[in-house]
């Protein structure tokens, strides 16, 4: 999208409001000590000090509408291909931020390059804090705290590079008691900007769990955009599978060897073994997703963190997902990414 002025406009995924990009020279760095950030005009330096400032400076987004506060995004956000907006939706106590965080630990760890997709950081700042805070934690099988209520910013900002382009990729993770309100609030904004949703469903999901309201609240909001959202591409992941990686049919999936190359056949067949377990158990609500959305996966994943204890276990299939996410949106350069998630 170009604004009449030549300027490329960009929908903020934060405020959800559109403006054209900033092609001046202002740029704002983040001062740690004094915890605020400060303009920096870069017009007098050299080419290689403009371009180390941007890698680390940040665009403050005029935010029109006047409905948010104060908020930023990586100087860098408009340099490459759109961003891709990837939210997760799940209620309270589901796995939703266990997951991610073994999501983009292990596509940090190389885990997307069969795919021929290399990962690193748009946002420094905001990675070194979410390393910190979940990250480490997680390397040491420590419990994860709770997202806060009310989070309007994103969880991470990476960024993808493949054979199809270079792309940000923007994950979002709002505390489950935002998905499940029925209050319109700012935490879950990112409903309406984004690209692709990945809900969670964890087996442990007790009698009178929040997660059917959950899908339901969240899956009204995304057709109900503008334009309709039935063609957002979604991912059902169902987590906490190891325990049951000895009953089938998680036994096979979870010792299944992780993939070397996207293969829709086989995301097929496991989402076909999911729906069915999901329909057997009853959770129909959880299914609606799969329903109401034009290409839609289902994966039985295992971040390992349901059970602290648990030796011997390590997170297994946590990126499939997020696979399937990135083939769907065209980030995966593959001529097996057309049939994903396809009837």
């Amino acid at each position: 999208m170009v604004h009449p002025t030549g300027s490329r406009l960009v929908i903020c995924p934060i405020c959800a409001d559109k403006f054209a990009w900033p092609d001046d020279n202002a740029v704002f760095v983040y001062d740690e000590h004094r915890a605020q950030y400060s303009l920096v005009d870069t017009s007098r330096l050299t080419e290689l000090k403009r371009a180390d400032l941007l890698a680390n400076g940040y665009v403050r987004c005029p935010n029109p509408a006047r409905d948010t506060s104060e908020h930023y995004l990586p100087a860098r956000y408009a340099s490459y291909l759109p961003p891709l907006i990837v939210g997760l939706v799940g209620a309270p106590v589901g796995g939703k931020t266990m997951l991610l965080t073994a999501m983009i630990h292990d596509a940090y760890r190389g885990g997307l390059a069969p795919y021929g997709v290399q990962v690193s950081s748009l946002d420094f700042r905001r990675h070194d804090y979410f390393r910190r805070r979940f990250i480490a934690p997680f390397e040491q099988r420590q419990p994860l705290e709770a997202t806060p209520i009310g989070i309007i910013e994103p969880a991470d900002i990476l960024i993808m590079r493949s054979a199809a382009g270079t792309r940000p990729v923007v994950f979002f993770d709002v505390a489950g008691e935002d998905l499940v309100s029925t209050t319109l609030i700012r935490s879950t904004r990112f409903l309406q900007t984004a690209d692709a949703v990945i809900f969670v469903h964890p087996v442990d999901d007790p009698a009178g769990s929040q997660t059917p309201w959950c899908f339901e609240l969240a899956t009204e909001r995304l057709l109900g955009r503008p334009g309709g959202g039935a063609r957002i591409p979604v991912a059902i992941a169902v987590t906490k599978s190891d325990l049951k990686r000895f009953e089938p049919p998680f036994d096979h999936w979870l010792r299944m060897p992780e993939p070397t190359a996207l293969d829709a056949a086989q995301i097929r067949a496991q989402s076909r073994d999911a729906y069915a377990y999901l329909h057997a158990i009853g959770a129909t609500a959880s299914l609606r997703p799969y329903d109401a959305f034009h290409r839609c996966t289902l994966h039985f994943v295992s971040a390992a963190g349901s059970r602290p204890n648990l030796q011997g276990f390590r997170p297994t299939h946590v990126l499939d997902p997020l696979v399937a996410i990135l083939a769907m949106t065209g980030v995966i350069a593959d001529p097996q990414a057309e049939k994903v998630g396809l009837p």
